[in-house]
């Protein structure tokens, strides 16, 4: 799993591997029914406490993200519905920087729709 954590952020650690994940499935590096690797294994991995993966993980399955599968270990769920969100929330937040830097740039809204209509029509 190719989860890269900042050690000096202020975001913390198991929040670094909720979206990492995340990013794994929204990006397609991960599929619905891939298995995940096990806590110790990406604790392991991570060179961090088997607890914080377990912390993480117990959120994923909360957002429904992942899901168990008794004595077998944990997969990636094929919820459609909240890989869309994600994607979504992921795309609001990238709409919300262009749209502050247009804004600081002394652009009119106009001037940011016609944008957003070319990009999208391409």
């Amino acid at each position: 799993m190719l989860i890269k954590l900042d050690k000096n952020s202020n975001v913390p650690i198991y929040m670094q591997i909720v979206d990492g994940v995340k990013t794994l499935v929204m990006t397609s590096k991960m599929h619905a029914h891939e298995q995940v690797p096990s806590v110790r294994k990406l604790a392991r991995e991570l060179q961090i406490n088997p607890n914080t993966v377990q912390k993480a993980y117990a959120l994923l399955k909360k957002e429904e993200i992942i899901y168990s599968r008794a004595g077998l270990g944990d997969y990636v769920a094929d919820n459609v519905a909240a890989i869309k969100e994600m994607k979504k929330q992921q795309i609001i937040r990238m709409f919300e920087e262009a749209t502050k830097e247009a804004r600081g740039a002394g652009m009119w809204i106009d001037e940011i729709f016609t944008i957003v209509d070319e990009v999208y029509s391409r």
